[in-house]
């Protein structure tokens, strides 16, 4: 359970309970948009050997209380839709998940950017629509490299971690126009407190503004600007003699508008136990509020042979563990499009780690995208790698290939959605 911060003084009490109410009152801008939503040209694709028809999402009925939560705000406003989408490097770069992200944003609202990591810091790649400043040396990993049978990450499935008492990070978002929609003033810091980490304060050194901390949990804290900005400065402040070091487990930007956050999070190399051996992970994934877990993964499970119980107990564990930290969330899993085996030939073990994931779904009643079978199925990388779709590794996908698989997602969500409006199922 979240808890208010003790405020230093009434007067700054009173600014934090003002700031809610603006951004309460900003949630609640109407849509008043059409219920259906078109899938117009530009959200479509043209490949011979993906069967757009087929590009549904399985099981999508269960989707219902979220797709009617979505028509209110389309049509009515005032509702923000959280949506999670957890993977490997597929989704780690953002190219997949960034079509989908705007899609959304485009049709239901811009709610803001989501869960962010300085992911340099930890010697790692990651998406190119903000970039990162720090004035100190960081340490840092990921929940993949750790081989631990449980883990101390959180909700990103990375961790830094710096010493420097006057250490700060700065994030900015690129290409921000000045509208209050595509900037942010709510900012959710994760990390796992214990009385070792310094204190911290959150402002914008642009617009002199400090942020008032709004609420907090030993997992997270937010905090809110007054005024919008575009970048955020997160800085360490000790305040007592036993705080040695401040450690991120993830940032989440957000606005007061309503809409959808599509908090994009991957790690290179994952697979669905090392999510499930991160402790902390689906306890700070609770405090994004999730309507929607999406999991994509298989890709890395797919690089041998692998016992289908042991697939199907680390695809329980995960899911198991996130209902118990989100009980009302829904999750739905995907499979992966075909790639090479090691980048060396075609992959005799995707097909079955497909057929897993689909059975597991399919058993434990979630919706299903298979990306896989609409796109081929065995052996359907050498379409990808002849449509250039595929990068030179031909384990990973090019710009253009996850664009694709973008579209086709968002494609298969809204074919859903739409029919939910037509039949109320």
């Amino acid at each position: 359970m979240k808890l208010f911060i003790p405020l230093a003084t009434g007067l700054l009490r009173f600014k934090a309970i003002l700031v809610f109410l603006t951004a309460f009152m900003g949630l609640c801008n109407a849509q008043f948009r059409p219920p259906q939503v078109d899938i117009v040209p530009s959200d479509t694709v043209d490949y011979a050997f993906i069967h757009q028809s087929e590009n549904e999402v399985e099981n999508g009925a269960v989707l219902a209380p979220l797709f009617a939560k979505m028509l209110l705000q389309r049509t009515v406003g005032c509702h923000k839709i959280s949506i999670v989408h957890l993977g490997d490097s597929h989704v780690l770069g953002d190219y997949l998940t960034r079509e989908v992200r705007e899609r959304l944003q485009r049709e239901f609202g811009n709610a803001g950017r989501g869960l962010i990591f300085p992911y340099k810091l930890a010697h790692s790649n990651g998406p190119k629509d903000f970039f990162v400043e720090t004035n100190c040396r960081w340490v840092g990993s990921s929940c993949q490299k750790d081989l631990s049978p449980k883990t101390n990450f959180g909700v990103s499935g990375f961790k830094v971690e710096t010493i420097n008492i006057q250490s700060k990070l700065t994030f900015k978002l690129r290409n921000t126009a000045p509208t209050d929609t595509l900037l942010f003033n709510k900012v959710t810091v994760f990390q796992q407190k214990n009385t070792s980490e310094y204190d911290l304060e959150i402002r914008d050194d642009i617009t002199n503004q400090t942020a008032v901390p709004f609420i907090s949990d030993d997992f997270s804290s937010t905090y809110f600007f007054d005024n919008p900005v575009a970048q955020v400065t997160i800085a360490a402040k000790k305040t007592k003699a036993i705080q040695k070091k401040l450690t991120l487990d993830g940032v989440s930007l957000e606005n007061n508008q309503s809409g959808v956050v599509y908090h994009a999070i991957g790690v290179n190399g994952a697979k669905f136990m090392d999510f499930s051996r991160a402790k902390h992970f689906a306890r700070q994934v609770a405090d994004l509020e999730p309507d929607l877990v999406i999991l994509s993964f298989g890709t890395n499970e797919g690089q041998g042979k692998i016992q289908p119980d042991y697939l199907r107990q680390a695809m329980d564990n995960l899911t198991s563990e996130i209902l118990e930290s989100c009980p009302t969330t829904f999750i739905m899993l995907t499979t992966p499009a075909d790639s090479y085996l090691r980048g060396k030939g075609n992959n005799p073990y995707l097909n079955d780690i497909s057929t897993a994931i689909r059975t597991f779904a399919l058993e434990k009643g979630f919706p299903l995208w298979d990306l896989h079978q609409f796109t081929g199925g065995l052996n359907s990388a050498d379409n990808w790698k002849q449509n250039n779709l595929m990068s030179s590794d031909s384990v990973h996908y090019s710009k253009l290939g996850y664009i694709v698989q973008g579209k086709l997602l968002y494609q298969s969500i809204i074919k859903s959605y739409n029919r939910f409006v037509e039949t109320g199922q």
